[in-house]
């Protein structure tokens, strides 16, 4: 089944319309109807649409079920995916936006077992802006470790001055670089001994390529 095969089939079941979900995600029906073609949303509106549906992320993207020990829904997998958590953070590609010191897990997704390498160390985090483009994209939900520095050069998401980052981190001539892709934003410099910067992890990959 298709993205929009499983929305359908669960909207008939709920006896909920179209223009209904639209008013309740707040999207066109346009837009809605767009997924007919097998376009599938950014993963914060399928979170939403998740909610609202009373079903699960797993379920709607890859037709993935979870075991639920409340009402004893199961897993339906062909091994091929593993879950990790989506953070109710989002990660500024622009001028910075404050985070929270814990996380709060909004769901699971399924992801390639090629990360399992990473072990646990996983999360989901959302771009917010436009500093990174063309590589990243305002929304777009991204994977990344959470062990810290990795001692690589690379796209990190950071802390600086309380705020979260996605960026590039170089390290050059005793002073940590952190760059955008988008030449519209300059890049800032941070002592390496800063206490204002810190890294929370390697952002290892998009999920769009998934």
């Amino acid at each position: 089944m298709t993205f929009w095969e499983r929305i359908d089939k669960v909207l008939s079941e709920k006896k909920i319309s179209v223009a209904e979900l639209s008013r309740q995600v707040g999207l066109a029906q346009a837009s809605i109807i767009g997924w007919k073609n097998g376009s599938i949303p950014r993963a914060d509106i399928a979170v939403r649409l998740a909610k609202i549906l009373d079903t699960s992320v797993e379920y709607l993207i890859s037709g993935i079920e979870l075991t639920n020990p409340e009402n004893g829904k199961t897993i339906s997998s062909d091994g091929n995916y593993f879950l990790i958590p989506i953070l109710d953070q989002e990660l500024s590609a622009g001028h910075g936006d404050l985070i929270p010191e814990s996380d709060e897990i909004m769901g699971l997704v399924p992801v390639s077992t090629r990360l399992r390498k990473y072990g646990k160390n996983l999360g989901v985090l959302f771009v917010h802006g436009d500093s990174m483009e063309p590589t990243l994209h305002d929304g777009e939900p991204i994977v990344c470790t959470t062990q810290g520095w990795d001692s690589g050069e690379g796209l990190y998401a950071i802390r600086l001055n309380g705020n979260g980052y996605v960026k590039r981190i170089q390290v050059i001539s005793g002073k940590i670089l952190i760059r955008s892709d988008n030449p519209l934003y300059p890049p800032i410099e941070e002592p390496l001994s800063s206490d204002n910067f810190s890294i929370i992890g390697k952002v290892v990959c998009s999920l769009k390529f998934y």
